[in-house]
Order: C-alpha cells, then structure tokens, then sequence
C-alpha cells in the first residue's frame, strides 16, 4: 500500500545500496535523525547500455527468442519497514538513456509495470544537459505533473559536476522560473545524505527562493506521490477514509465526514430547527 507522510521532509532518490549491508542501518539512522519521513529507494537502469550488449547477441535461424527482464524487480521494502515504522519507504525505478527508441523493450518489461509511471525528470550532472530546453516545453511538462530533480550528493563529490549542477538550476529558473523543484540526494552512501535545511540553504546556490526551497523537500515531493496515489486509485480528487476511535466505555465509535439520512436533500439549518 502506498501511503503519504503528513510530516517530515522527503527524500525521494536515495540508492539501492545505501540500503544493503553494511550501509543499512547507518543509512536509515541518518535519514531517520535529520528529520525525513518519505523515503524513495531508487534502482538505476542503463537502458543504453543494455541496448548496445542485446545488439551485439547473434540469434541462430529458427532458434526461439530468449525472454529477458530487463528491469529489475522492486526492491523488498518489508524489512526496512519493520526496521523504520514511523518512515514511509516507496520504491523508485530510475531509467537512463540518450536515445527515445532505446525505451521501447523496456515498456514492455512486466517488471515495468509494477512500478511507478514517469513522475519525475532527472539528469546526470556528470554531462552537461544536451536537451533543447525552451518556454513552452517547461509549460507543457509541468501541466502534465512531471517534476525536475536536483540531486546533491554528487555536487558533493567533485567540482564537475557541481558546476554542471548549477548551470542546469539556472536553466530551470531562465525557462520555467524553477517551478516544480524538487531537491534529492541521489546519495550512493550514507556518508553524502544531509539535512533538509542544508538543502534549504542550497536552494540560493541553485536560483531558488527561500519559499521554493522549503517546497522542494516538502510540498513538491509530496505531489509526485500523490499523483503516483491517485494513479493507483483511478481518478479522483479525495480519498475519504473512516477513522475508529475508543470512547471512556471502550465503545467503539466510527467518525465520519458523511452527514447522516443525505438523501432528504433537506439543508442543514432548517434540520437543526426541527
């Protein structure tokens, strides 16, 4: 079941591996400490690369098709679970590619499919960003729910991709006014997670106001789940749920938004009266 954290920050890329041992449980000490409740844990596929390996494999005449999964299944969440009950852990499915056609074996991965459809756009800082970016093509992104990730852990690790990093805020903030920010550590390492008002602070460095930088790891994480929750729901704009409670006789008592006998389409003043 997917569910949405009402508080804490959100960190929505952090790698597979800082979740294998030995990293397991400094990793969540640390996400846990600094005050994240929302965790995606991220699985990285290079889809370019498996299109060159599968290119070069030579089938024989008559021989039948080999089926490979070339997606990875989702990644066990039970386990850090039970280990974090107050943490929300979702499963994040990342693929990397330079060429559209590459992606068509993919979409038809059944592995594909148990994971969530494309929410979020994110670009390696190690290469500087090759796509034609303008006005109107931001526009039409954002009114479709995509979101833009900044990932800061490998800001961190050398000046390359720092400065890479920041050239592309900026760009976000020249084309489209760095609406729809959301800030991920993208952290292969327990060692390069950081706090929410560090990454708060980054914001200035990255074009981002003090509001848009507070949203980043907060409200803006949070629509990409929602709408990765209202996907799975169907469409709707609520989700109205009962909630049980214990009076002083151990009574049970079932709150709910519903007003008793609806259908009398009677208002409800003239029924308070009566």
């Amino acid at each position: 079941m997917l569910k949405c954290s009402q508080t804490g920050f959100y960190d929505l890329n952090v790698s597979e591996f800082c979740f294998s041992s030995p990293y397991r449980d400094l990793t969540i000490e640390n996400l846990v400490n600094l005050g994240f409740r929302t965790i995606a844990v991220n699985q990285d596929v290079d889809v370019d690369a498996y299109s060159t390996t599968e290119s070069k494999k030579k089938k024989k005449k008559g021989e039948p098709r080999e089926v490979v999964e070339c997606v990875p299944a989702p990644f066990n969440l039970d386990e850090l679970r039970n280990l974090a009950k107050n943490v929300t852990f979702l499963n994040r499915l990342t693929l990397i590619f330079s060429r559209q056609d590459s992606l068509q074996r993919f979409l038809k991965c059944s592995n594909f499919k148990n994971n969530l459809e494309a929410d979020i756009l994110s670009y390696d800082p190690q290469n500087k960003l090759n796509l034609k970016l303008n006005r109107k093509m931001y526009s039409q992104l954002i009114e479709k729910g995509f979101h833009f990730e900044l990932t800061y852990a490998p800001a961190i690790q050398n000046s390359t991709k720092r400065k890479n990093l920041i050239s592309l805020s900026h760009l976000y903030h020249t084309y489209g006014k760095s609406c729809n920010i959301i800030f991920s550590s993208g952290a292969t390492s327990p060692n390069f997670i950081r706090g929410p008002y560090d990454i708060i602070s980054l914001g200035f460095l990255f074009g981002l106001s003090e509001l848009q930088s507070k949203n980043s790891v907060l409200y803006c994480p949070r629509k990409v789940t929602l709408n990765a929750l209202g996907r799975r729901h169907g469409k709707a704009l609520m989700i109205v749920e009962n909630i049980v409670t214990m009076d002083i006789n151990d009574t049970i008592i079932v709150e709910s938004d519903e007003e008793e006998n609806m259908d009398t389409g009677e208002p409800v003043q003239k029924k308070a009266k009566q």
